[in-house]
C-alpha cells in the first residue's frame, strides 16, 4: 500500500494525539501544586521549590558566639538551581549561584553555592564556596539549617571559614 506524504503526516498525527494528551496530561500532574501526601516522593522533593525570605547569624566556629546577623532571598527553581542574594552591599560580593537536592524523608535538603567577593576599590578578593544542610517545617513553609563557608583569595588560598545557622520563611506567590 503506498501512502502520500500528507496523507501519512495525518495518519500519524492522528494516530499519536491521544498519546500526546496523555503524556501532557501525565507531565502537568506531576509538576502542578499539589495537595499530594507528604509520602508522594516527587510532591516532597519538590517541597522547596519557590522563593524564600532568610535570616543567617553567622557564629564564631569555635566558640559559638554571634558575629554578626544578615538578611537574605533564596530562589529554589524545579530542576535543583538555587540563587541567592544578601543584604551585603552589591560592591562586595555577587549573587550566589548554586544547586540543591532534596536528601531523605521529605524535609532534609543539601545545597551547595558560589560566589565572586570584591574588596572595597571594586578588585577581585576571591571565591566563597557555600555549603547548607536544609531541614524544612512539616508544611514547607519555614526552614531551619546550618551553613558552612570557605573564603578563598584569588589564587585559590583558603583565608577563613565562615559558620552559620539560618532560618527562612517562604514567600508566599501573588
Amino acid at each position: 500500500m503506498k501512502f502520500q506524504t500528507p496523507n501519512l503526516l495525518a495518519l500519524l498525527i492522528c494516530a499519536a494525539t491521544p498519546l500526546v494528551a496523555q503524556a501532557q496530561s501525565e507531565a502537568g500532574d506531576a509538576f502542578a501544586p499539589s495537595s499530594a501526601p507528604i509520602a508522594d516522593r516527587s510532591h516532597r522533593e519538590r517541597r522547596i521549590e519557590g522563593l524564600w525570605d532568610e535570616q543567617v547569624t553567622i557564629k564564631d566556629c569555635g566558640t559559638g558566639a554571634t558575629l554578626m546577623v544578615t538578611r537574605g532571598t533564596n530562589l529554589f527553581s524545579r530542576g535543583g538551581a538555587l540563587v541567592a542574594t544578601n543584604n551585603a552591599p552589591p560592591a562586595s560580593m555577587g549573587p550566589a549561584l548554586g544547586e540543591w537536592w532534596h536528601e531523605s524523608h521529605g524535609i532534609y535538603f543539601g545545597a551547595k553555592m558560589r560566589l565572586n567577593r570584591f574588596n572595597p576599590d571594586g578588585s577581585f578578593a576571591g571565591i566563597r564556596e557555600i555549603e547548607r544542610e536544609i531541614t524544612l517545617d512539616n508544611h514547607a513553609e519555614s526552614l531551619t539549617g546550618t551553613v558552612n563557608s570557605k573564603d578563598y583569595d584569588p589564587a585559590g588560598n583558603l583565608i577563613h571559614t565562615i559558620c552559620a545557622v539560618e532560618t527562612g520563611n517562604r514567600v508566599p506567590s501573588p
